[in-house]
Protein backbone atom coordinates (compact mmCIF):
# COMPACT_ATOMS: atom_id res chain seq x y z
CA UNK A 1 0.00 0.00 0.00
CA UNK A 2 1.30 3.44 -0.91
CA UNK A 3 1.31 5.97 1.94
CA UNK A 4 -0.43 9.31 1.32
CA UNK A 5 0.88 12.66 2.65
CA UNK A 6 -1.56 12.57 5.52
CA UNK A 7 -0.17 9.22 6.65
CA UNK A 8 3.38 10.58 6.59
CA UNK A 9 2.43 13.65 8.62
CA UNK A 10 0.70 11.45 11.17
CA UNK A 11 3.80 9.27 11.38
CA UNK A 12 6.05 12.25 12.00
CA UNK A 13 3.68 13.66 14.65
CA UNK A 14 3.50 10.28 16.34
CA UNK A 15 7.29 10.05 16.31
CA UNK A 16 7.68 13.52 17.80
CA UNK A 17 5.22 12.77 20.62
CA UNK A 18 6.82 9.41 21.28
CA UNK A 19 10.30 10.95 21.34
CA UNK A 20 9.16 13.58 23.81
CA UNK A 21 7.65 10.87 25.97
CA UNK A 22 10.90 8.89 25.88
CA UNK A 23 12.89 11.96 26.93
CA UNK A 24 10.50 12.51 29.83
CA UNK A 25 10.71 8.87 30.87
CA UNK A 26 14.50 8.93 30.59
CA UNK A 27 14.72 12.00 32.80
CA UNK A 28 12.25 10.44 35.21
CA UNK A 29 14.49 7.42 35.52
CA UNK A 30 17.82 9.23 35.62
CA UNK A 31 17.16 12.26 37.83
CA UNK A 32 15.69 10.74 41.03
CA UNK A 33 18.71 8.53 41.77
CA UNK A 34 21.05 11.47 41.20
CA UNK A 35 19.02 13.77 43.44
CA UNK A 36 19.02 11.09 46.16
CA UNK A 37 22.82 11.10 46.04
CA UNK A 38 22.74 7.38 45.24
CA UNK A 39 26.08 5.81 44.38
CA UNK A 40 26.89 5.31 40.72
CA UNK A 41 25.93 1.86 39.48
CA UNK A 42 27.41 -0.61 37.10
CA UNK A 43 24.04 -1.54 35.61
CA UNK A 44 24.96 -0.39 32.09
CA UNK A 45 28.10 -2.50 31.99
CA UNK A 46 26.34 -5.48 33.53
CA UNK A 47 23.55 -5.18 30.95
CA UNK A 48 26.09 -5.10 28.16
CA UNK A 49 27.80 -8.22 29.48
CA UNK A 50 24.53 -10.09 30.03
CA UNK A 51 23.15 -9.16 26.58
CA UNK A 52 26.29 -10.22 24.73
CA UNK A 53 26.70 -13.46 26.66
CA UNK A 54 22.99 -14.16 26.13
CA UNK A 55 23.52 -13.92 22.36
CA UNK A 56 26.44 -16.34 22.64
CA UNK A 57 24.25 -18.81 24.57
CA UNK A 58 21.51 -18.55 21.93
CA UNK A 59 24.11 -19.25 19.25
CA UNK A 60 25.22 -22.35 21.16
CA UNK A 61 21.61 -23.56 21.35
CA UNK A 62 21.22 -23.12 17.57
CA UNK A 63 24.45 -25.03 16.97
CA UNK A 64 23.23 -27.86 19.20
CA UNK A 65 19.87 -28.05 17.41
CA UNK A 66 21.54 -28.01 13.97
CA UNK A 67 23.91 -30.79 15.00
CA UNK A 68 27.13 -28.79 14.62
CA UNK A 69 27.87 -29.27 18.33
CA UNK A 70 27.63 -32.48 20.31
CA UNK A 71 25.87 -32.35 23.72
CA UNK A 72 29.25 -32.61 25.49
CA UNK A 73 30.72 -29.78 23.40
CA UNK A 74 27.61 -27.70 24.03
CA UNK A 75 27.77 -28.26 27.79
CA UNK A 76 31.47 -27.37 27.95
CA UNK A 77 31.02 -24.20 25.90
CA UNK A 78 27.99 -23.12 27.95
CA UNK A 79 29.91 -23.64 31.19
CA UNK A 80 32.78 -21.52 29.89
CA UNK A 81 30.43 -18.68 28.87
CA UNK A 82 28.66 -18.70 32.24
CA UNK A 83 32.02 -18.61 34.05
CA UNK A 84 33.21 -15.65 31.94
CA UNK A 85 29.97 -13.76 32.62
CA UNK A 86 30.30 -14.28 36.37
CA UNK A 87 33.92 -13.10 36.28
CA UNK A 88 33.02 -9.97 34.28
CA UNK A 89 30.13 -9.09 36.58
CA UNK A 90 32.36 -9.42 39.65
CA UNK A 91 35.01 -7.27 37.99
CA UNK A 92 32.44 -4.63 37.10
CA UNK A 93 31.16 -4.48 40.69
CA UNK A 94 34.69 -4.24 42.06
CA UNK A 95 35.42 -1.34 39.71
CA UNK A 96 32.27 0.64 40.64
CA UNK A 97 33.10 4.29 41.42
CA UNK A 98 32.71 5.80 44.84
CA UNK A 99 29.45 7.68 45.65
CA UNK A 100 29.38 11.30 44.47
CA UNK A 101 26.88 14.09 44.65
CA UNK A 102 24.55 14.14 41.66
CA UNK A 103 22.56 17.36 42.02
CA UNK A 104 24.63 19.35 39.55
CA UNK A 105 24.62 16.43 37.13
CA UNK A 106 20.84 16.10 37.48
CA UNK A 107 20.26 19.77 36.67
CA UNK A 108 22.62 19.57 33.69
CA UNK A 109 20.89 16.47 32.33
CA UNK A 110 17.45 18.03 32.70
CA UNK A 111 18.55 20.83 30.39
CA UNK A 112 21.00 19.09 28.10
CA UNK A 113 19.13 15.88 27.18
CA UNK A 114 16.15 17.55 25.43
CA UNK A 115 18.38 20.13 23.70
CA UNK A 116 20.88 17.54 22.45
CA UNK A 117 18.06 15.26 21.31
CA UNK A 118 16.42 17.97 19.23
CA UNK A 119 19.55 19.57 17.79
CA UNK A 120 21.26 16.24 17.21
CA UNK A 121 18.31 14.86 15.28
CA UNK A 122 18.11 17.93 13.08
CA UNK A 123 21.83 17.76 12.29
CA UNK A 124 22.45 14.04 12.03
CA UNK A 125 19.07 12.36 12.00
CA UNK A 126 17.20 10.79 9.14
CA UNK A 127 13.77 12.38 8.84
CA UNK A 128 13.13 10.32 5.71
CA UNK A 129 13.16 7.23 7.91
CA UNK A 130 9.82 8.40 9.33
CA UNK A 131 8.30 8.00 5.89
CA UNK A 132 6.55 4.59 5.69
CA UNK A 133 7.42 4.41 2.00
CA UNK A 134 11.14 4.51 2.79
CA UNK A 135 11.26 2.05 5.62
CA UNK A 136 13.41 -1.05 5.15
CA UNK A 137 10.86 -3.65 6.07
CA UNK A 138 12.46 -4.36 9.49
CA UNK A 139 9.91 -4.98 12.23
CA UNK A 140 9.78 -2.55 15.13
CA UNK A 141 10.91 -5.32 17.49
CA UNK A 142 13.91 -6.16 15.29
CA UNK A 143 14.80 -2.49 14.93
CA UNK A 144 14.65 -2.01 18.70
CA UNK A 145 16.85 -5.05 19.30
CA UNK A 146 19.37 -3.86 16.74
CA UNK A 147 19.44 -0.37 18.25
CA UNK A 148 20.04 -1.86 21.68
CA UNK A 149 22.82 -4.07 20.32
CA UNK A 150 24.47 -1.10 18.62
CA UNK A 151 24.37 0.89 21.86
CA UNK A 152 25.82 -1.95 23.94
CA UNK A 153 28.51 -2.63 21.35
CA UNK A 154 29.50 1.02 21.43
CA UNK A 155 29.84 0.90 25.20
CA UNK A 156 31.91 -2.26 24.96
CA UNK A 157 34.16 -0.67 22.34
CA UNK A 158 34.78 2.25 24.68
CA UNK A 159 35.53 -0.14 27.52
CA UNK A 160 38.12 -1.91 25.36
CA UNK A 161 39.84 1.39 24.61
CA UNK A 162 40.33 1.75 28.35
CA UNK A 163 41.31 -1.90 28.84
CA UNK A 164 43.07 -3.08 25.65
CA UNK A 165 44.77 -6.03 27.34
CA UNK A 166 41.54 -8.01 27.84
CA UNK A 167 41.35 -10.74 25.13
CA UNK A 168 37.90 -11.92 26.20
CA UNK A 169 36.59 -8.40 25.78
CA UNK A 170 38.02 -8.18 22.26
CA UNK A 171 36.37 -11.49 21.36
CA UNK A 172 33.02 -10.26 22.67
CA UNK A 173 33.43 -7.05 20.69
CA UNK A 174 34.39 -8.94 17.52
CA UNK A 175 31.33 -11.19 17.78
CA UNK A 176 29.08 -8.21 18.45
CA UNK A 177 30.38 -6.37 15.38
CA UNK A 178 29.93 -9.49 13.28
CA UNK A 179 26.34 -9.87 14.48
CA UNK A 180 25.78 -6.30 13.29
CA UNK A 181 27.40 -7.13 9.90
CA UNK A 182 30.23 -4.69 10.63
CA UNK A 183 32.88 -7.02 9.29
CA UNK A 184 35.88 -4.64 9.05
CA UNK A 185 35.42 -3.68 12.69
CA UNK A 186 34.98 -7.35 13.63
CA UNK A 187 38.22 -8.25 11.84
CA UNK A 188 40.12 -5.55 13.73
CA UNK A 189 38.73 -6.71 17.08
CA UNK A 190 39.59 -10.34 16.32
CA UNK A 191 43.12 -9.25 15.35
CA UNK A 192 43.51 -7.65 18.78
CA UNK A 193 42.35 -10.84 20.50
CA UNK A 194 44.59 -13.08 18.36
CA UNK A 195 47.59 -10.91 19.13
CA UNK A 196 46.94 -11.37 22.85
CA UNK A 197 46.16 -15.11 22.65
CA UNK A 198 48.03 -16.45 19.58
CA UNK A 199 47.77 -20.09 20.65
CA UNK A 200 43.96 -20.38 20.73
CA UNK A 201 42.89 -22.52 17.74
CA UNK A 202 39.17 -21.74 18.00
CA UNK A 203 39.85 -18.02 18.15
CA UNK A 204 42.20 -18.24 15.17
CA UNK A 205 39.56 -20.12 13.16
CA UNK A 206 36.91 -17.50 13.99
CA UNK A 207 39.36 -14.83 12.85
CA UNK A 208 39.98 -16.71 9.58
CA UNK A 209 36.25 -17.08 8.91
CA UNK A 210 35.56 -13.41 9.56
CA UNK A 211 38.46 -12.38 7.32
CA UNK A 212 37.01 -14.55 4.53
CA UNK A 213 33.56 -13.03 4.96
CA UNK A 214 35.05 -9.53 4.83
CA UNK A 215 36.73 -10.55 1.55
CA UNK A 216 33.44 -11.51 -0.06
CA UNK A 217 33.76 -15.19 0.86
CA UNK A 218 37.22 -15.61 -0.63
CA UNK A 219 39.44 -17.83 1.53
CA UNK A 220 42.79 -16.44 0.48
CA UNK A 221 45.60 -14.27 1.77
CA UNK A 222 45.40 -13.63 5.51
CA UNK A 223 42.20 -15.66 5.83
CA UNK A 224 43.92 -18.73 4.40
CA UNK A 225 46.98 -18.23 6.61
CA UNK A 226 44.83 -17.89 9.71
CA UNK A 227 42.90 -21.07 8.87
CA UNK A 228 46.17 -22.96 8.34
CA UNK A 229 47.50 -21.66 11.65
CA UNK A 230 44.31 -22.76 13.44
CA UNK A 231 44.71 -26.28 12.07
CA UNK A 232 48.36 -26.33 13.18
CA UNK A 233 47.20 -25.49 16.69
CA UNK A 234 44.39 -28.08 16.65
CA UNK A 235 44.27 -30.79 13.98
CA UNK A 236 40.59 -31.41 14.85
CA UNK A 237 39.34 -27.85 14.54
CA UNK A 238 36.17 -28.25 12.46
CA UNK A 239 35.95 -24.66 11.27
CA UNK A 240 39.54 -24.66 10.01
CA UNK A 241 38.96 -27.97 8.21
CA UNK A 242 35.81 -26.59 6.55
CA UNK A 243 37.56 -23.39 5.44
CA UNK A 244 40.66 -25.13 4.10
CA UNK A 245 38.58 -27.77 2.31
CA UNK A 246 36.57 -25.06 0.59
CA UNK A 247 39.73 -23.15 -0.37
CA UNK A 248 41.22 -26.32 -1.87
CA UNK A 249 38.01 -27.14 -3.73
CA UNK A 250 37.78 -23.69 -5.27
CA UNK A 251 41.43 -23.99 -6.26
CA UNK A 252 40.56 -27.35 -7.92
CA UNK A 253 42.91 -29.23 -5.61
CA UNK A 254 40.29 -31.92 -5.15
CA UNK A 255 42.53 -34.43 -3.39
CA UNK A 256 43.33 -31.93 -0.67
CA UNK A 257 39.68 -30.89 -0.39
CA UNK A 258 38.66 -34.52 0.09
CA UNK A 259 41.27 -34.97 2.80
CA UNK A 260 40.13 -31.90 4.74
CA UNK A 261 36.42 -32.71 4.40
CA UNK A 262 36.79 -36.37 5.31
CA UNK A 263 38.52 -35.31 8.51
CA UNK A 264 35.68 -32.85 9.07
CA UNK A 265 33.07 -35.55 8.42
CA UNK A 266 34.60 -37.71 11.17
CA UNK A 267 33.83 -34.88 13.63
CA UNK A 268 30.26 -34.19 12.48
CA UNK A 269 27.32 -35.80 14.31
CA UNK A 270 26.32 -38.87 12.23
CA UNK A 271 23.13 -38.37 10.25
CA UNK A 272 23.00 -34.60 10.86
CA UNK A 273 22.28 -32.04 8.14
CA UNK A 274 25.82 -30.82 8.58
CA UNK A 275 27.24 -34.30 7.96
CA UNK A 276 25.13 -34.65 4.82
CA UNK A 277 26.33 -31.27 3.53
CA UNK A 278 29.96 -32.26 4.11
CA UNK A 279 29.41 -35.60 2.36
CA UNK A 280 27.88 -33.78 -0.60
CA UNK A 281 31.02 -31.67 -0.88
CA UNK A 282 33.21 -34.78 -0.70
CA UNK A 283 31.18 -36.42 -3.50
CA UNK A 284 31.62 -33.38 -5.73
CA UNK A 285 35.37 -33.28 -5.04
CA UNK A 286 35.67 -37.01 -5.80
CA UNK A 287 33.88 -36.53 -9.10
CA UNK A 288 36.25 -33.72 -10.01
CA UNK A 289 39.26 -35.80 -9.02
CA UNK A 290 38.10 -38.86 -10.97
CA UNK A 291 37.42 -37.01 -14.21
CA UNK A 292 40.38 -34.65 -14.20
CA UNK A 293 40.33 -31.00 -15.25
CA UNK A 294 39.58 -31.25 -18.97
CA UNK A 295 37.73 -28.43 -20.75
CA UNK A 296 34.15 -29.31 -21.54
CA UNK A 297 33.02 -29.61 -25.12
CA UNK A 298 30.76 -26.88 -26.42
CA UNK A 299 27.06 -27.57 -26.44
CA UNK A 300 23.64 -26.04 -25.83
CA UNK A 301 23.15 -24.10 -22.63
CA UNK A 302 20.54 -22.26 -20.61
CA UNK A 303 20.05 -18.49 -20.64
CA UNK A 304 18.15 -16.49 -18.08
CA UNK A 305 18.09 -13.78 -15.45
CA UNK A 306 18.45 -13.86 -11.66
CA UNK A 307 16.87 -11.37 -9.25
CA UNK A 308 16.21 -11.25 -5.52
CA UNK A 309 12.83 -10.64 -3.94
CA UNK A 310 12.60 -7.02 -2.71
CA UNK A 311 11.62 -8.10 0.81
CA UNK A 312 14.88 -10.10 1.14
CA UNK A 313 17.23 -7.46 -0.25
CA UNK A 314 17.95 -5.97 3.18
CA UNK A 315 18.90 -9.40 4.58
CA UNK A 316 22.05 -9.70 2.45
CA UNK A 317 25.28 -7.77 2.00
CA UNK A 318 26.57 -6.47 -1.29
CA UNK A 319 29.66 -8.73 -1.07
CA UNK A 320 27.72 -11.95 -0.36
CA UNK A 321 28.36 -14.67 -2.93
CA UNK A 322 25.66 -15.72 -5.41
CA UNK A 323 25.89 -19.17 -7.03
CA UNK A 324 23.79 -20.04 -10.10
CA UNK A 325 23.84 -23.72 -11.02
CA UNK A 326 22.00 -26.41 -12.97
CA UNK A 327 21.41 -29.96 -11.78
CA UNK A 328 19.87 -32.90 -13.59
CA UNK A 329 16.14 -33.09 -12.82
CA UNK A 330 16.51 -36.85 -12.32
CA UNK A 331 19.96 -37.89 -11.20
CA UNK A 332 22.87 -36.95 -8.95
CA UNK A 333 22.72 -33.63 -7.11
CA UNK A 334 26.16 -32.68 -8.38
CA UNK A 335 25.91 -29.40 -10.36
CA UNK A 336 26.33 -29.72 -14.11
CA UNK A 337 27.36 -26.06 -14.52
CA UNK A 338 28.02 -23.28 -12.03
CA UNK A 339 28.69 -19.55 -12.15
CA UNK A 340 29.64 -17.31 -9.24
CA UNK A 341 28.67 -13.66 -8.77
CA UNK A 342 27.98 -11.27 -5.88
CA UNK A 343 24.80 -9.73 -4.52
CA UNK A 344 25.90 -6.34 -5.84
CA UNK A 345 25.57 -7.78 -9.37
CA UNK A 346 21.86 -8.58 -8.91
CA UNK A 347 19.80 -8.62 -11.02
CA UNK A 348 22.02 -10.13 -13.73
CA UNK A 349 21.75 -12.22 -16.88
CA UNK A 350 23.42 -15.62 -16.97
CA UNK A 351 24.38 -18.34 -19.42
CA UNK A 352 25.05 -21.87 -18.18
CA UNK A 353 26.81 -24.18 -20.62
CA UNK A 354 29.45 -26.90 -20.80
CA UNK A 355 32.30 -24.42 -20.36
CA UNK A 356 31.07 -23.89 -16.78
CA UNK A 357 30.89 -27.57 -15.87
CA UNK A 358 32.43 -28.85 -12.66
CA UNK A 359 35.96 -30.00 -13.35
CA UNK A 360 35.58 -32.99 -15.64
CA UNK A 361 32.04 -33.63 -14.47
CA UNK A 362 29.06 -34.62 -16.63
CA UNK A 363 28.24 -32.23 -19.46
CA UNK A 364 25.19 -30.01 -19.21
CA UNK A 365 24.50 -30.56 -22.89
CA UNK A 366 24.04 -34.29 -22.27
CA UNK A 367 21.22 -33.71 -19.81
CA UNK A 368 17.60 -33.53 -20.91
CA UNK A 369 15.74 -31.70 -18.13
CA UNK A 370 17.45 -29.71 -15.38
CA UNK A 371 16.62 -27.74 -12.27
CA UNK A 372 18.17 -24.26 -12.24
CA UNK A 373 18.85 -22.66 -8.86
CA UNK A 374 20.37 -19.46 -7.51
CA UNK A 375 21.62 -19.23 -3.93
CA UNK A 376 23.05 -16.42 -1.82
CA UNK A 377 25.79 -18.06 0.26
CA UNK A 378 26.62 -16.06 3.38
CA UNK A 379 29.81 -18.07 3.91
CA UNK A 380 30.89 -17.84 0.28
CA UNK A 381 31.17 -21.64 0.06
CA UNK A 382 29.30 -23.91 -2.37
CA UNK A 383 27.84 -26.05 0.41
CA UNK A 384 24.31 -24.93 1.45
CA UNK A 385 23.86 -23.70 5.00
CA UNK A 386 20.98 -22.64 7.19
CA UNK A 387 20.08 -19.02 6.54
CA UNK A 388 21.25 -18.99 2.92
CA UNK A 389 18.70 -17.55 0.49
CA UNK A 390 17.62 -19.52 -2.58
CA UNK A 391 15.35 -19.59 -5.60
CA UNK A 392 14.73 -22.40 -8.09
CA UNK A 393 12.89 -23.12 -11.33
CA UNK A 394 12.41 -26.28 -13.33
CA UNK A 395 12.50 -28.70 -14.73
CA UNK A 396 13.55 -26.84 -17.88
CA UNK A 397 15.01 -28.19 -21.08
CA UNK A 398 18.68 -27.66 -21.92
CA UNK A 399 18.75 -24.94 -24.55
CA UNK A 400 15.98 -22.94 -22.87
CA UNK A 401 16.14 -19.14 -22.93
CA UNK A 402 14.42 -16.49 -20.83
CA UNK A 403 14.61 -18.56 -17.64
CA UNK A 404 13.69 -16.26 -14.73
CA UNK A 405 14.87 -17.11 -11.20
CA UNK A 406 13.80 -15.15 -8.13
CA UNK A 407 15.72 -15.70 -4.88
CA UNK A 408 12.75 -15.69 -2.53
CA UNK A 409 13.23 -18.03 0.43
CA UNK A 410 15.65 -18.83 3.23
CA UNK A 411 17.07 -22.30 3.80
CA UNK A 412 16.02 -23.79 7.17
Amino acid sequence: MVAVPGDRTASMLTFALFAALLVAVALGLVLPPLLRRAPAATVTQDAANVSIYRDQLLELERDLQQGTLSPDQHAAARSEIETRLADDLRAAQAAAPAPTSGRLIAVALAVVIPVVAIVGYKLAGTPAALDPVQRLGMSEEDAAERAKMIELTGKLAQRMQDNPGDPKGWVMLARSYRALDKLPQSVRAYAKAVALVPGDASLMADYAETLALAQGGRIEGEALKAAQRALELDARNDKALALLGTAAFEGKDFAKAIDYWQRLLSLAPPGSDYARAVQSGIDEAKAGLAQGDRPAAPGPGIQGRVAIAPELRDQVKQEDTVFVFARAADGPRMPLAVIRKQVKDLPFDFVLDDSLAMAGGPALSAAGQVMVSARVSRSGTPMPASGDLEGQVGPVAVGAQGVAITIDRALP
